[in-house]
């Protein structure tokens, strides 16, 4: 018979993660979740098909590398893709690394853990919203209260909800500020006036007081506030106040080759005008941005063309930043609890015996693509 009981808090990834690797060390555990039925963020993740984890996951790919590197180093990705085999989950990898379950369907992730946590006895108690988590004095243990008035008691009590930094705080727990990253960024939207809904493969650089935060490469979406797309949600966990994204049309293509390219192009082209001179070379809506950029008529014969500056847009086409896009477009939450107050290789309170922390509740983001549901599922594994 199970000794102890653990309660999990929330039902997301590391949630349930936590309730099986729990559950078989042989103890009695409770997952409590909010929702009327647990992982509803897991179907909705990876445009429905659940990008679970990576095949390239690194510490360096999120902001706290030091504190995840002991977690990662338990559970890499091979250790991952394991877990889920071993409870009956057959995935794939794409080119890029990204795994998804080969049913490609996210309701598979989901099922196969609900399963498992059925087969290995784990309580689920759904409609269960704790509004708070007391320890229970001489006992050694915790009782947590439900908004109903409900109550379930636990020896140790592992906080696994997105929401769950203020119960942390009432146990606590110091919070850095939360916001959401990983999602798209509202520019000025002069220079992209006409674009909306046009994508370019490009290289794209934030930058901030002159100085270069971060590089990505991919597919950019143009949108009516600015631009989305992985490589700018990607962009969007450096973002900084005033920085500026630089997009750079031709990434494989030197300075000085793109100048001898449009040079000749004056040449050969000749008998065009500035509308049509970039015909076949870039998108016509996006040269016309390019154009109105660099103060050029479109009726501007090519043999008056700016060549140089029309060449430095191409390479370094700016757009000051104003915030991020749409909160609700973002894939993650910055901030949480505060991962200096948890030991690393246990996820375990530095205050407070027998509380643990997993998943988005902490101060964790990384990368998208498969690094953020890495992260709920080892450090759920970890905790439990």
């Amino acid at each position: 018979m199970p000794e102890s009981r653990v309660l999990i808090i929330g039902g997301g990834a590391a949630g349930l993660s936590a309730a099986i690797a729990s559950a078989r060390l042989g103890v009695a555990v409770t997952l409590c979740e909010a929702d009327a039925r647990v992982g509803r963020k897991i179907l909705a993740s990876g445009n429905g098909r659940c990008n679970l984890t990576n095949t390239s996951i690194s510490p360096l790919a999120y902001n706290h590398s030091d504190f995840v590197e002991p977690v990662l180093g338990a559970f890499p990705y091979e250790a991952i893709r394991s877990f889920f085999a071993d409870i009956g989950l057959l995935t794939r990898a794409d080119d890029e690394g990204r795994v998804y379950p080969m049913t490609n369907a996210a309701g598979s992730v989901l099922d196969v853990l609900r399963l498992e946590c059925a087969h290995l006895g784990v309580e689920t108690r759904c409609g269960f919203e704790v509004e708070r988590i007391s320890e229970e004095p001489g006992s050694g243990g915790f009782e947590a209260f439900s908004r109903d008035g409900d109550t379930v008691r636990a020896e140790a009590v592992i906080v696994a909800t997105g929401g769950g930094d203020a119960l942390l705080a009432g146990l606590g727990h110091g919070l850095v500020g939360t916001g959401p990253v990983l999602g798209p960024m509202r520019t000025d939207t002069g220079p992209i006036r006409g674009l909306s809904g046009v994508r370019v493969r490009c290289s794209a650089t934030l930058f901030a007081g002159g100085t270069a935060l971060a590089t990505e490469r991919g597919e950019l979406l143009f949108r009516d506030y600015g631009v989305s797309g992985i490589m700018v949600f990607d962009l969007s966990r450096y973002l900084e106040r005033g920085s500026v994204i630089s997009i750079d049309f031709f990434p494989d293509v030197a300075p000085a080759e793109l100048r001898t390219t449009i040079a000749e192009r004056c040449t050969s082209l000749a008998w065009r005008n500035a509308e049509t001179f970039f015909a076949g070379m870039l998108h016509y809506r996006v040269a016309r941005a390019v154009l109105s950029t660099a103060g050029v008529n479109p009726d501007t014969p090519v043999e008056e063309l700016p060549q140089a500056r029309l060449a430095a847009l191409l390479k370094d086409f700016r757009l000051n930043v104003t915030g991020m896009g749409d909160a609700s477009q973002a894939q993650v939450t910055r901030g949480g609890a505060s991962v200096a107050e948890f030991d690393s290789n246990t996820l375990a309170s530095r205050h407070m015996d027998g509380v643990f922390a997993a998943g988005e509740v902490l101060d964790i983001d990384g990368r998208s693509g498969g690094f953020n549901l890495h992260w709920a599922w080892a450090s759920g594994i970890v905790a439990g």
